[in-house]
């Protein structure tokens, strides 16, 4: 098989964005957000080169992304799974020191993939002992610096940056391109006419925040020991929003230091328009920051109209280029002497704001989109294009999936398709428990890990859910990272209910029904399924690319309910028969076997004995057929699932102690084999729907054994015309007559071979290796 490429050249191209740092509270609003913002907003630009589709990518654990956010993209994904790309893929990383980076880190492994980021600082490498003050966050940091030196292009804010980057990462300066952070729209309104002051006195403007690096101690240490700005009143005004107890501090610091207290103003929260007012009716701005990657307070003020002095650091030299309008960021009696000057002198200040106007100019917002889409255009143009097709590599899957030893129909089942799959794919094998031996068609085996999900080693990640605790594993790793999913069954109520509690089942639930949901709803839903109104699918439908489920009726239930298609891959038969099931002969020697007279008619009812499985239905349609003087005997070929008084009780009233048999002990394989050879007919029913499916009754079709279903389980499993259906809240009545009438029509197994070969060639695993492999876009 030819292993298909991710690229297919540059006509058409997908941008993936992050955009954890819009939902992030504490970035969304900053200048990370409004740079992110500003460039995701501008993508439109690249369309006039490229045929482009976006996407953006949120992290379900952080709060939801805002409208105004959401509307900037074409799609959202809740992980960084992006499945078969059927064009060129752009990746961009919007704040790459910020959050996790091993959420993304199948995409960043990606080689198919041009990964491209906005580089802002490097400052916890400045001030390590403040910001990576453990053990823990030192790790952390550099393990994000590891992740970034593996993108291929980086978009620094500011020619400090840009020389960090080189020196820390030893990034090739051809790779390289450095942009700048835009500053808000209010900012670029020329006409600032019919502005009201916020303050009528003079005052200068110190930009802090709450964050000591800002040292906006500096300033409050030089304005208190000015006597020039003491005895003319001249305000200090700190913005940044400080809670009570910092301004307690800072207060203290300036009145101990000869300040008069009243002239220093804590204005708060203010909003873009306030601002912009409050930097224009300033004498001048003094931005004192020990450290920046880029300082968006300079260019504000400048825009603004305001004459800034700032600390003598890289990013503020690059910004103001006059050593003369720059002080030491520990010197305060440096600053008081500039301030001074700048305080008294109306000329001064004339020729620093004319000189600073045209300054801020190259950060407009639309120049830097501009700039930047431009050169992003020429990276995807010069990019290679990938070959379509890679002639000769066969296809590397991860498949995590219970297996052997786990007790699990689903380990069994997903043990058989390796066995096909593996012909047409290296199929490594992830699974809860390491498997003793690697499984038989897979290539390797071994524990469940993260690693999958991460490696770009791996063209796709395959997890296996089910409703049962041996799926935890699987689940996780698909609700944080994606991946194709095979989802085994038709409901997760169990899985839920079991494995994550009430709160989270009943939200699950309400937000398929569009409804609320109680935990005494919940309740009856686990003790009698054929109540249940949810199929809990919501959530894997979210997750996957693409969603693979085993009964048209559950897609279609998928696609009604979540919007999603889900892909149809049949359910295979996985107990194989090495002679011909329909031969006489072998059902003669399993009735001899198990102790069947010749002359009776026996029915089977296979797997565990449920209520959800119409177990009083059943027995009381025995009893009518044996009214109707038909030898009858039904065996229960399977362990109790729960209390068995009633049942058996049930039996013992109606006086069918010798027509109705449970197994007293778990069935061996060997026997379970004889039922399905022995038996004349079989029941297999399900009270709950939704497309539900029954190995089970695989088994019957299997091997041509006449049996009685009920409607949504014959449609699920498309079953063949010796399948005879009931409805799916059956009577005893009806049952009893599906039978009655497969005991008149004596019919022998052998007519209905060619139909069930038929049947048993397209549900082959076989059929299914390649179906998945279709599907997965192989």
């Amino acid at each position: 098989m030819a292993k298909t490429a991710l690229g297919c050249g540059m006509d058409n191209c997908e941008i993936v964005f992050d955009l954890r740092c819009l939902q992030d509270p504490s970035y969304k609003d900053r200048g990370v957000g409004k740079l992110s913002a500003n460039l995701v907003r501008a993508v439109g630009q690249l369309r006039e080169r490229v045929g482009v589709s976006t996407l953006g990518l949120v992290d379900p654990a952080l709060p939801p992304l805002e409208d105004r956010f959401l509307h900037l993209v074409d799609r959202v994904r809740s992980n960084a799974y992006l499945g078969v790309k059927g064009c060129s893929t752009v990746f961009f990383e919007l704040s790459p020191m910020t959050h996790d980076p091993f959420f993304l880190g199948r995409i960043v492994n990606d080689p198919d993939i041009l990964k491209l980021a906005i580089v802002y600082d490097f400052i916890p490498l400045m001030k390590p002992e403040r910001y990576l003050p453990t053990a823990s966050n030192r790790l952390d940091y550099h393990t994000q610096l590891i992740w970034l030196s593996r993108y291929d292009h980086f978009f620094p804010i500011s020619q400090h940056t840009s020389d960090e980057l080189q020196r820390l990462l030893g990034v090739d300066p051809l790779r390289i391109t450095k942009t700048g952070a835009p500053i808000d729209s209010a900012f670029e309104r020329a006409d600032a006419s019919g502005r009201r002051e916020r303050f009528s006195e003079r005052y200068v403007l110190a930009c802090g925040g709450a964050e000591p690096r800002k040292n906006v101690e500096c300033p409050i240490l030089a304005h208190a020991g000015s006597a020039v700005m003491q005895d003319a009143g001249i305000r200090l005004v700190v913005n940044g929003n400080y809670p009570p107890v910092w301004q307690a501090i800072l207060r203290d610091l300036y009145t101990g230091n000869g300040g008069r207290p009243e002239l220093l103003v804590f204005p708060g929260f203010v909003d873009e328009d306030e601002l912009v007012s409050i930097y224009r009716g300033a004498l001048c701005t003094v931005v004192a920051t020990h450290m920046e990657g880029f300082s968006i307070p300079v260019v504000e003020a400048m825009a603004a109209g305001s004459a800034v002095i700032a600390s003598a650091i890289p990013a503020h030299k690059e910004l103001i280029g006059r050593d003369d309008l720059m002080f030491s960021p520990d010197n305060a009696e440096e600053l008081r002497k500039k301030l001074e000057a700048i305080a008294v002198d109306q000329a001064l200040r004339t020729e620093i704001v004319q000189d600073q106007s045209t300054r801020w100019q190259r950060f407009r917002a639309d120049k830097i989109a501009g700039e930047f889409w431009s050169t992003v255009g020429d990276l995807i143009t010069r990019r290679q294009p990938k070959p379509t097709v890679l002639r000769g590599a066969r296809p590397q899957i991860a498949f995590l999936s219970p297996m052997p030893p786990d007790q699990s129909g689903v380990a069994d089942y997903s043990a058989a398709s390796i066995k096909e799959l593996g012909k047409l794919a290296d199929v490594h094998v992830f699974s809860r428990l390491a498997p003793m031996t690697t499984p038989d068609g897979a290539a390797s085996a071994q524990q469940i890990t993260t690693l999958p999900c991460l490696s770009s080693g791996f063209d796709r990640v395959v997890g296996v859910v089910g409703n049962s605790h041996f799926h935890l594993e699987v689940f996780q790793l698909l609700e944080r990272y994606g991946g194709a999913c095979i989802e085994h069954d038709n409901r997760l109520l169990g899985f839920y209910a079991g494995l994550f509690g009430r709160s989270r089942t009943c939200a699950v639930a309400e937000r398929e029904l569009g409804r609320s949901v109680t935990e005494d709803e919940i309740i009856s839903w686990l003790q009698d399924e054929s109540r249940l109104r949810a199929t809990f699918l919501g959530e894997i439908a979210e997750w996957a690319s693409p969603m693979f489920v085993h009964s048209r009726v559950t897609a279609r239930i998928v696609q009604e309910r979540f919007s999603k298609t889900a892909v149809y891959l049949p359910f295979s038969i996985y107990r194989q028969w090495e002679n011909d099931p329909t031969d006489q002969r072998l059902k003669s020697a399993a009735r001899q076997s198990l102790g069947i007279a010749a002359k009776e008619f026996a029915i089977v009812s296979l797997g565990f004995v449920h209520s959800t499985k119409a177990v009083e239905e059943c027995i009381w349609a025995v009893d009518l057929v044996r009214s109707w003087n038909i030898p009858v005997k039904l065996y229960f070929v399977g362990e109790l699932a729960g209390d068995e008084g009633p049942f058996k009780d049930m039996v013992s009233q109606l006086g069918l102690t010798d027509h109705v048999v449970f197994s007293s002990s778990f069935i061996r394989e060997t026997q379970y084999r004889d039922y399905l050879l022995a038996a004349d007919a079989a029941i297999q029913l399900r009270t709950h729907r939704f497309g539900g499916l029954s190995g089970a009754l695989l088994d019957c079709i299997t091997v041509g054994l006449p049996t009685v279903t009920n409607e949504d389980l014959a449609m699920a499993m498309e079953a063949p015309t010796y399948v005879a259906t009931v409805p799916d809240h059956p009577s005893p009545v009806l049952i009893a007559e599906a039978l009655a009438g497969i005991s008149q029509a004596g019919v022998n197994r052998s007519q209905f071979d060619e139909e069930r070969r038929r049947y048993c060639e397209v549900r082959s695993f076989k059929n299914y290796a390649r179906l998945l492999c279709e599907g997965l876009g192989f």
